[in-house]
């Protein structure tokens, strides 16, 4: 059988007090990241407050600092005691250069058999050899804290990082990989789940396409959801009075979350948002937000004369956006592939507007069919303008369909999506990798 499927024998060992529930106490992992604490990664963020929870000491290399200010103050203890930064790219490369040269470490000979690989073009070459450079700098460091297993948060540069640190220090390694690293950089997939221990997924969609790349080592690749700390979530609000109901004078209300980069389709939803305004169709959007698309969306709805429709609110932290969501009456999620083949798998608003019983229109693409449905919300095509306006207009005409369907979505990512559950396959896969590697 597929270990993409075994999510649920992993829990069951858990339960039977195998795995990682006989540990009082798990340390030796260290994940790599690249940017940390990342305010736009808050679902990696909860799984590492939740791996805290059941016992794992959390560490961290990473490639540079972002912003504290909007962290919580679990994930800041982790940035003060368990984190360690390359930092400046110029001295770091210099730094690794002459530590790997001179200091005994097998560096030569780990980027030989880095470069063998045959990797996506040059410039994924010449990456690779840079992140072999990087992972001889904090070797000796790494290896002194007492790493025994690398875990790389996305496949395309961290993982690479991971690989070459991993077998400069003679530890093992590991992924847990998400959207644009598989569908969009791609490098040396099937070699890098070959030499891993375990690579974890967030979709179905996602592990069904790497269980078919990694060939006959697919039983390394794992699903493993995303998960949501329910006692987090703000109590859901009852849904605003609709025209439906005899309202006068209300705008049913839409919200959509994401960063303004192509991939999110708002550029579709505002259309479609339009087109209903011209059928004299009550509909307020908001979108939750900031990025590089901003001033065109902006200049789209004001061509479209819907500064009265649709508000932008910029970036929200995680508490805020969540009270918008519960002043709606149901998510959008219009996600297209972008032109350079970059998707979302299953964007985590989806799953915590569910969370809060709202239902959600989503596209037929990647993971959110997994999640969206008809019982859940409606699902569109992928840039389909009139597509998304017949949804929005078939939910928010029936108050009773939309109660039904915000239940059904709660209820559904309730039973599948709950991280105290997620997280122990997790943890359940590296106290077996660290339990092996005592024994070797």
């Amino acid at each position: 059988m597929c270990e993409a499927c075994a999510g649920s024998a992993s829990s069951e060992k858990l339960e039977k007090g195998e795995g990682v529930q006989t540990l009082n106490r798990l340390e030796g992992v260290r994940f790599v990241m690249w940017g940390f604490p990342e305010p736009t990664q808050t679902f990696i963020h909860r799984e590492f407050q939740e791996m805290v929870r059941q016992g794992l000491r959390v560490q961290i290399l990473a490639g540079a600092k972002r912003d504290m200010s909007v962290q919580p103050e679990d994930i800041q203890e982790i940035v003060k005691n368990d984190t360690i930064y390359l930092g400046n790219p110029v001295v770091w490369f210099l730094k690794g250069l002459l530590v790997g040269t001179f200091s005994g470490l097998p560096f030569w000979r780990v980027l030989c058999r880095m470069m063998k690989f045959k990797h996506k073009d040059f410039s994924h070459k010449l990456r690779a050899m840079a992140m072999t450079v990087a992972a001889a700098s904090v070797a000796h460091k790494v290896k002194a804290s007492g790493t025994r297993h690398l875990q790389a948060h996305f496949g395309s540069y961290q993982t690479e990082l991971a690989m070459a640190l991993a077998w400069m220090i003679k530890c093992t390694y590991g992924g847990t990989w998400h959207a644009v690293d598989i569908w969009k950089d791609a490098n040396i997939l099937p070699d890098k789940i070959r030499h891993s221990e375990v690579v974890f997924t967030c979709t179905k969609y996602n592990a069904d396409h790497l269980v078919d790349v990694a060939g006959d080592v697919a039983d390394k690749v794992r699903l493993s959801y995303h998960g949501l700390d329910f006692s987090r979530l703000p109590v859901p609000a009852e849904f605003a009075p609709l025209p439906c109901d005899g309202a006068a004078g209300v705008l049913p209300e839409v919200i959509a979350i994401g960063r303004l980069v192509p991939k999110k389709g708002f550029n579709f939803l505002i259309d479609a948002v339009a087109k209903l305004a011209r059928e004299k169709f009550p509909v307020h959007l908001t979108i939750v937000g900031d990025g590089p698309l901003e001033s065109a969306l902006k200049n789209q709805v004001e061509d479209l004369n819907l500064e009265e429709r649709v508000t932008f609110t910029g970036s929200l932290n995680n508490r805020s956006t969540l009270n918008c969501v519960n002043k709606a009456h149901l998510l959008a999620a219009p996600s297209i592939q972008d032109k350079d083949g970059n998707i979302d798998g299953i964007p985590n608003v989806t799953l915590e507007a569910m969370a809060l019983a709202r239902p959600v229109i989503g596209t037929r693409l990647s993971g959110i069919p997994e999640v969206v449905n008809d019982n859940t919300g409606a699902l569109v095509d992928c840039a389909d303008v009139d597509g998304l306006a017949e949804a929005m207009k078939r939910l928010l005409s029936d108050r009773e369909g939309l109660i039904r369907r915000g239940k059904n979505a709660q209820e559904f990512v309730y039973g599948h999506f709950d991280v105290h559950k997620n997280i122990e396959i997790q943890l359940n896969k590296f106290a077996e990798i660290l339990s092996a590697g005592k024994s070797r």
